[in-house]
């Protein structure tokens, strides 16, 4: 199944669900309007969604169908509660250390590097990335990402892949002059 939201229908868009092909949507507010109501009662709500997936790629919705035109797209979760970033290549993790003094951590490899993320804004595929200033060391990354749901503090790997929800692909912009001294102040890469 493939969902998509649409920047159209306020600060958390429309959700769509998208063809095989990526060339047609179909909104189908009576199950989902948003994303965000989407994963909040997911079990119910999603296998509706999965059989509208299946019904579009057979050509059933097509009297309800739109052409796809990917600049209208918001990110997939225009809003998130909550990002959690995961450094999990250790060749980046190492080339960003040295780059900025700082030595690798002894149990990196059991005991992965994470830090919580600004969950706002998430922008659109095709969106522009604006900054004021080049100086600010801009640095581009390409990024798995993983959407779950209810998934309590201290829970099991087993218990953390049962609530996997989506899988995205990620655009994630560091501002790498700026992390050293955000993340000396303790208060993680808030700005960076």
């Amino acid at each position: 199944m493939k969902l998509a939201s649409l920047k159209t229908g306020g600060r958390d868009g429309t959700l769509v669900v998208v063809s095989s092909d990526l060339t047609r949507a179909v909104a189908a507010p009576e199950i989902a309007p948003t994303m965000i109501s989407l994963l909040d009662d997911w079990d119910l709500r999603a296998p509706a969604l999965q059989d509208a997936y299946v019904q579009l790629n057979e050509g059933k919705y097509d009297e309800f169908a739109f052409p796809l035109d990917l600049s209208d797209l918001a990110a997939p979760l225009p809003r998130a509660f909550q990002f959690v970033d995961g450094s999990a290549y250790l060749h980046h993790v190492e080339l960003v250390r040295k780059a900025r003094g700082a030595e690798m951590p002894s149990d990196f490899l059991t005991n992965p590097l994470m830090y919580q993320g600004c969950s706002d804004p998430l922008l659109g595929p095709r969106e522009n990335i604006v900054f004021p200033t080049e100086d600010w060391g801009i640095d581009f990354e390409a990024e798995v990402g993983v959407i779950l749901g209810d998934t309590p503090m201290g829970g099991s790997p087993k218990h953390a892949g049962s609530q996997i929800r989506l899988l995205l692909l990620i655009n994630d912009v560091s501002l790498r002059n700026l992390t050293q001294e955000e993340l000396a102040k303790v208060v993680g890469c808030f700005q960076s």
